[in-house]
Parts: C-alpha cells; structure tokens; sequence
C-alpha cells in the first residue's frame, strides 16, 4: 500500500523452501511467492531471519533474488535483504539485489560481530552508497546483539539520503519512541511475527513485516485499521494472537518451522524442513500447529 508515495502495509518475509536433499526449491519458492501476492500482501521481504538467511549461500541469495522478483512481476515492491558478516559481501548482495529488480534492500547488522550499534555507521553508509533504491536498516538487537538506537538512525538518514526506514522488533511503547525520536523522514515498520500489528501502527509505525504463513489474516486486519474501522480490525486480528505466540515464543527456528508446518497445512508447500542443522521439534510441535491452524479455520492457499 502507498503512503504519499511510500512503503506502508504488511510485507512479510518468504520463508526459503528446501528439497529433501537440502538444497533450495526454486519451485517452491515461487509458490510461496504466489501465496503471499494472492493474499493481498503490500510488499515482500526476502532473506531475514525468517527466511534462514544465515543458511543461505551467497549464490542461492542471489539466485533467489531473481527467482522472487521474477515471480512477483512489479505487483507489489521487493526488498531484499543484504546483510552480511563482511562489509564488502553486503555490499556486492546489495549491488545484485538492485541490478536484479529490487525495489529496495534490508540491511541488518552482522549476525556475529556483536559490534556497539553507533560503530557500524560505515557498515551501513557503504550499503546506502552503493545503491541508489531505498534501503531499510534493521535493529535485531534481541537476535543480532548490535543494538541499534534511533538517535544513530537518525543520524545516518541525514548522512545518506535513500536510508529512509527502519524495521524494530518492538510493541507500541518502543514504536512510539522510535517514531519521534527518528523524525518524519525515516518510516518505521515492526517485526515480531505481527504479534503487536495493531498497536503498533496506532503508535506511529507504517507497517508490519511478519512470517507469511498468516498473511492474508494479517493484511485483511491492517486493511480494515486503515479505513478507520478500529473495532472490527480488532475483531479479526485477536483470534491470531495465541498462534502468533506460539509461533514467536520459541526463537528464530521455532518461528521458521510454524511457518513451514502452515504453509504445508494450507497447501502451499509439499515439505516444511528446516535446513539443518536444525532441531526437530516433535510431535507436541505438530499437535499445537494442528490446534492452532483449526481454531484459527484457516483456508487453503487462495492460489488456483
């Protein structure tokens, strides 16, 4: 959805389907892909922690950069993202991601470098510099170990003039402050699997960037906040809450595979593995997802 010519909606991240031999489904990629435009999804974000990125080789980053924007065909912006533990590396991501049609790239910090958030203005001003799409930087503290404040967001916006969002993982107190303190020129989307969607955008956020397993729920709830109807918003937004917080309760792999399983409950995807490493959460796992996917009646893919 437009705001005065802006990013704003719910752009979730596409999950990375795997072959049983591990390697990446193209395939299967597209049909995430499909899932997510037909339930009206705003915008698409490829290659965060939903997306196990960190599993990913920079050659099937960049080959699924054009399998997605392929896919999704200018309906709806793609951002990509392009952290990387090397400055350079991200850079070059950054650099394919813009060539290859993105509309836009996300930047994280390093997953490993635990570096203090205000020493990593190079890191990301090398990004910013090399493209000229907008950019999106990502504060993971919770995940990532580099906080990032919105004063030093801030700042690096007035440095590079694409630097023009920011993606937290916060409820609508932080949102709040985030919105103020980051000034009228930097947008803010949450994360947090959607968990606090509402609240956020009445505290001054856009947008949401969820999983995509739930999305056309999600995006059928912002739709109606954003006419203005804020009781029935909440009508349908509360039955999603219990599955959000199972899905988000139990880390990043957690988060990943109840996506899969209702992706794969939906008929969107044949197979929900994790590329391993990853631990295999069980049957409780599998009942819970079965619990939740029938309160919540979900429907099948709207893809014909």
């Amino acid at each position: 959805m437009a705001h005065d010519g802006a990013w704003a909606g719910v752009f979730p991240v596409l999950c990375t389907p795997f072959a049983d031999d591990g390697s990446v489904d193209a395939d299967a990629q597209r049909a995430v892909v499909r899932f997510a435009l037909a339930c009206g999804v705003h915008g698409l974000v490829c290659f965060g922690l939903g997306a196990e990125v960190n599993k990913l080789t920079p050659d099937e980053r960049r080959r699924l950069t054009e399998v997605i924007v392929e896919e999704a065909a200018s309906r709806v912006p793609v951002l990509v993202g392009v952290g990387a533990e090397a400055t350079h590396s991200a850079v070059e991501l950054a650099r394919h991601a813009e060539s290859g049609g993105a509309d836009g790239v996300v930047v994280p910090p390093p997953f490993t470098s635990r570096i203090p958030g205000d020493e990593l203005a190079g890191y990301f001003r090398a990004v910013a510099d090399a493209v000229d799409v907008p950019v999106m930087v990502q504060d993971a503290s919770a995940y990532l170990g580099s906080a990032l404040s919105p004063t030093f967001v801030r700042r690096l916006a007035g440095e590079c003039p694409n630097m023009r969002y920011v993606k937290i993982e916060a409820g609508p107190e932080d949102t709040a402050r985030w919105v103020e303190a980051v000034g009228p020129d930097v947008r803010v989307f949450t994360g947090d699997a959607g968990v606090h969607l509402l609240e956020c955008v009445r505290a001054g956020a856009v947008g949401n960037i969820p999983a995509v397993e739930v999305a056309d729920r999600l995006v059928a709830a912002y739709e109606t906040e954003a006419g203005g109807d804020q009781a029935s918003a909440d009508k349908l937004f509360r039955p999603l809450l219990p599955y959000l917080v199972f899905a988000l309760e139990g880390g990043i792999d957690h988060c990943n595979a109840a996506t899969k399983a209702i992706l794969v409950r939906r008929g969107v995807l044949a197979r929900g593995e994790l590329r391993q490493p990853a631990r295999d959460f069980g049957l409780p796992f599998d009942e819970l997802v079965d619990r939740h996917a029938a309160a919540l009646e979900l429907a099948p893919s709207p893809v014909a």
